[in-house]
């Protein structure tokens, strides 16, 4: 496909496969499409779409050139008039804690006002990724490392920290914590309930961080919330999330996510997932074509009591806790013995179950289901799910660990 293709493709998908088409119409197509040309370089494509994507205002909805990989060694969060850098690769001229001041010469707030369509609306702590598609975008940055003003040409590093995705340990007398950076890999959950259930259910108390934690699949965190449950609680055969959802199954859709389970069938070795992923197959072969249908209720998959210990449970989140990981909130969260602390969750559940349309060169990934919560003014787009103990984000984050602190603090108060 030409660049113009995608663009109109784009556009098509948006307004009559995406499931935010009945509520967001997004920015002008005519407009979007006045910017591209097959021609033009291949960095201004890219900004173009990002930026008639971030019309709609909904995080299950990016666009990427297969292959590249637009992470350029560091991350940033803004606060006050400045984006503070949290990661940073080591060959880089700045470090974590290090301020950019200005993008392409202007303040990051003459910055935020000419690239309104990414921030409208989302306060200054939840713009870090925004941030960064912007920076991609600007030719240099100013940056302000220890009273030293450093002006770099953009560069592009494409190399990106890489963390483990699972830790879990003991982290101090009655307390273990669990680190979940994502709910991709199955291995993951199998490690936590076959090598460190047995201290898990010895200690007292359970921190649960997920944290930057981008999602996954919601079938992968299920084994996980017996420890989240009192002793004589049991889910199995219970509804697992509070809204019901609705499903869009035109026919690309329905193609598209059938091509996505039939792969992820390969991947699993959980037996009652596998039974979930081929009802959800048949479900989109019968409903091929009919827009939107009521989504069968989730029930619990796995049939778990809870356990006597741990007694309490802490889960940490922030904005950057995204997709699976905010529905794992949303369902701790209403557990007798859990306690949320840290920053509200990303907030893009509204619009789910994603789907990809692949274009050869490019891929473009959109939501199929959609929250009932919605009509009645409960969804949760843009304001995420509230902690029950709010940390303000601050740079002091950097270098320290509030949120965890906080954590173990409560903790062994109680």
């Amino acid at each position: 496909m030409t660049k113009t293709e995608i663009a109109k493709t784009i556009i098509d998908i948006c307004r009559t496969d995406a499931s935010f088409c009945k509520d967001i119409c997004g920015g002008d197509p005519k407009t979007f499409l006045s910017e591209i040309t097959d021609d033009m370089p291949e960095r201004d494509f890219l900004f173009s779409v990002d930026k008639y994507l971030a019309t709609f205002k909904v995080g299950h909805l990016y666009f990427y050139k297969k292959l590249l990989r637009p992470y350029m060694g560091f991350r940033v969060r803004r606060y006050g008039d400045s984006l503070f850098i949290t990661r940073a690769e080591k060959e880089l001229p700045f470090s974590k804690g290090d301020e950019i001041v200005a993008i392409d010469g202007m303040t990051i707030e003459k910055t935020a006002e000419k690239y309104s369509v990414f921030f409208d609306g989302d306060p200054p702590d939840r713009q870090g990724e925004h941030w960064e598609t912007v920076i991609a975008n600007a030719n240099d940055i100013t940056v302000r490392s220890k009273k030293t003003y450093i002006y770099l040409i953009r560069t592009d590093v494409a190399r990106e920290i890489v963390e483990p995705s699972c830790v879990y340990k003991p982290l101090k007398k009655d307390i273990y914590y669990i680190k979940l950076t994502n709910f991709f890999d199955e291995q993951d959950i199998l490690s936590i309930t076959d090598y460190a259930s047995k201290d898990i259910t010895r200690t007292e108390n359970l921190i649960i961080d997920i944290r930057n934690n981008c999602g996954g699949n919601d079938t992968e965190f299920l084994p996980l919330l017996k420890f989240l449950l009192t002793e004589d609680d049991i889910m199995c055969d219970k509804p697992i999330f509070t809204a019901e959802d609705e499903i869009l199954y035109t026919e690309r859709n329905a193609v598209e996510r059938i091509k996505y389970y039939n792969e992820y069938l390969k991947t699993t070795t959980f037996e009652e997932v596998q039974k979930f992923i081929i009802g959800q197959i048949e479900e989109l072969k019968k409903n091929i074509g009919k827009g939107f249908l009521p989504a069968k209720t989730d029930e619990f998959l796995f049939p778990s009591n809870g356990t006597d210990y741990p007694q309490k449970v802490v889960v940490l989140t922030d904005c950057y806790c995204a997709s699976s990981a905010e529905s794992f909130v949303e369902i701790a969260s209403r557990l007798q013995k859990v306690t949320v602390i840290g920053r509200p969750t990303m907030g893009i559940n509204d619009y789910a179950n994603l789907t990809y349309f692949d274009f050869g060169e490019y891929v473009l990934h959109y939501p199929t289901s959609r929250s009932k919560a919605i009509d009645s003014g409960k969804g949760t787009r843009g304001k995420g799910i509230k902690p029950d103990i709010y940390v303000p984000w601050s740079p002091k984050h950097i270098f320290e660990d509030v949120d965890l602190n906080v954590a173990t603090d409560w903790l062994t108060s109680q």
